[in-house]
């Protein structure tokens, strides 16, 4: 029911915020015949025939607060009764739904029945292997490339997963991005302060500073015209050439194979191979398999703005996870007894979505 509790709690929140209820608590009073004996319930006083009644307890046993003399102004609409909260309340309802639903139609893709659809919006078109990393004049060895990757994001996290199993954290620098949208020029990424590797690799400012969506201006610049911004999505895995200053593909399975790729050319470097020669085929239809029911599908419940998409997604997402908790009791990995890069993309989305 996410869609329908996602604009009640902000109805409720929006209420709230207007009503300004606070401080008020009636006591339950209850007397006996002949005896007289009140009892305030969760109030200070307490009087019966054996007890003066003037005598009260400490005001911390109170269960309820003072009204306070500043308190925030309110209309009080919902205690004065107008307008009558049989039309308030649908109204606010109403209100509050549509804006929610704008919000997310500018946010992301979707079809008439407010089904999430994912857009493609990759750069760079079938890119060459990776070239290996040269030596400078002065002897230090520095790659050509630079991956930006962000924390909040499951995409990043296969491919910083991918690195860290190929054993390619110290060959390819990394740019940790900060998820910060109020001071992002665009989309909600921006850059961190740039390290000192950074200005010794000779990189362009606009490649170490700023935000991404500066990063994408630039590797685009030879085609924008003069003054031109990149009118696509700012997004993230980014794999960029930094010799040449253009996107080498911001596709996340792209990045994994080109890693594996060149973690296998590396001399004398070990580390597992992700993607066996051979088995290219098979991969590729398991991670069109999981991406088609469980990775894709709990965008499309996150993002869907009726019930029905809502429904449809979560079904596809439920009986992903029972099937791959069935894959996982019979063997180690998702294909079988070794590690591939299908078992690091479902890592990557089943962890960040248990967190969540």
């Amino acid at each position: 029911m996410m869609c329908k509790n996602t604009s009640i709690i902000l109805l409720l929140n929006l209420l709230t915020y207007f009503s300004g209820i606070s401080g008020f608590a009636p006591s339950l009073c209850l007397r006996q015949k002949g005896t007289h004996t009140k009892y305030h319930v969760g109030t200070t006083s307490l009087n019966a025939e054996n007890k003066d009644p003037t005598t009260s307890s400490s005001s911390s046993s109170s269960l309820y607060q003072d009204i306070p003399k500043k308190k925030p102004w309110t209309f009080g609409i919902l205690t004065s009764g107008f307008p009558p909260q049989q039309i308030l309340v649908p109204v606010v309802k109403f209100v509050t739904f549509q804006v929610w639903r704008l919000m997310m139609n500018e946010l992301v893709t979707h079809d008439e029945q407010g089904r999430f659809v994912r857009e493609s919006f990759q750069a760079g078109n079938d890119p060459s292997p990776l070239e290996l990393p040269n030596s400078s004049d002065s002897g230090e060895s520095y790659s050509r490339y630079k991956i930006y990757l962000g924390n909040p994001c499951p995409w990043c996290h296969r491919v910083k997963a991918a690195m860290a199993v190929l054993n390619l954290e110290g060959e390819i620098p990394v740019t940790m991005l900060i998820d910060d949208a109020e001071k992002a020029s665009k989309g909600g990424w921006i850059l961190p302060t740039p390290s000192t590797d950074d200005r010794k690799a000779n990189i362009a400012e606009e490649l170490i500073t700023g935000d991404l969506a500066g990063v994408y201006n630039y590797c685009y610049r030879d085609i924008l015209e003069e003054g031109e911004k990149y009118k696509g999505r700012c997004t993230a895995p980014l794999l960029v050439d930094t010799t040449t200053g253009t996107i080498v593909t911001n596709e996340s399975n792209e990045i994994m194979i080109l890693l594996n790729d060149y973690a296998r050319r590396l001399p004398d470097h070990e580390s597992v191979d992700l993607r066996p020669i051979g088995r290219e085929e098979e991969l590729d239809d398991a991670t069109k398999h999981w991406f088609d029911l469980l990775w894709n599908g709990s965008y499309k419940c996150g993002f869907a703005t009726s019930q029905v998409a809502y429904d449809e997604a979560a079904s596809d997402v439920l009986k992903g996870l029972n099937e791959m908790n069935e894959v996982l009791a019979s063997r180690p990995y998702l294909l079988g007894e070794d590690v591939s890069e299908v078992d690091l993309k479902g890592w990557s989305l089943v962890m960040i979505t248990h967190t969540l």
